[in-house]
């Protein structure tokens, strides 16, 4: 039942992404441009392209495994392709899921911080490439969630040149918030001290991230 929920809860995901794009790409009013889309819709954009690439993935792998608890099957027994298939398949969705949750939240801030600074959001275009940049990062990296499944030593390697690449769109977004916060007004109010927190926590687990890589 409950690999039959998440199946059914993928397909409810991919089915709005689906929707989402559709509405971004054919449902502006014509002032309204890809120059001036706002920050939340390019990361809703964003994530919904990962859902349309991530989710029928995960959507295939939980097929494999209710194959294999009810019909016999082999797909991740010892015999066939083993748990370190199931890993694969599982976080080739697992860290785009990441971005899926992260992306809108850091539309949200894009969007926020500057009603609380005074200050329009500094490198509108920046921002933008960098959520894009994330995206397509995001489906390169899988792998550093298995450093010690025995994954050859080689693709370790480039699993890793990547973790650190993914950095440099992530410290994009921090500057240009910092930037944004420079010289304005700052008005202390709950929305922007949860922003500033949330700043300093991604600067700290970023850094980690680094390093690890």
């Amino acid at each position: 039942l409950m690999i039959r929920g998440l199946h059914l809860a993928g397909v409810s995901a991919t089915m709005r992404s689906i929707n989402f794009i559709a509405t971004i790409l054919t449902e502006r009013v014509e002032k309204v441009t890809w120059a001036n889309l706002a920050i939340f819709s390019w990361t809703i954009l964003t994530q919904s392209g990962l859902i349309l690439f991530a989710f029928p993935l995960l959507g295939s792998a939980l097929v494999m495994l209710l194959l294999d608890r009810n019909l016999g099957t082999t797909f991740f027994a010892t015999e066939g392709g083993g748990a370190i298939l199931w890993q694969h398949l599982f976080w080739f969705w697992g860290h785009p899921e990441v971005y899926i949750l992260f992306l809108p939240a850091t539309g949200l801030m894009s969007l926020m911080l500057p009603k609380f600074v005074g200050r329009k959001l500094f490198g509108y275009q920046f921002i933008v490439d960098s959520t894009l940049g994330l995206g397509v990062l995001s489906f390169g990296v899988w792998a550093h969630h298995m450093f010690t499944s025995g994954v050859d030593p080689r693709l370790k390697a480039s699993f890793m040149a990547i973790s650190i690449a993914i950095a440099v769109p992530s410290a994009i977004k921090v500057f240009n918030w910092i930037t944004t916060m420079w010289d304005g007004e700052i008005e202390l109010s709950a929305p922007f001290l949860l922003c500033a927190g949330a700043i300093g926590t991604f600067i700290i687990g970023g850094v980690t991230g680094v390093f690890l890589a």
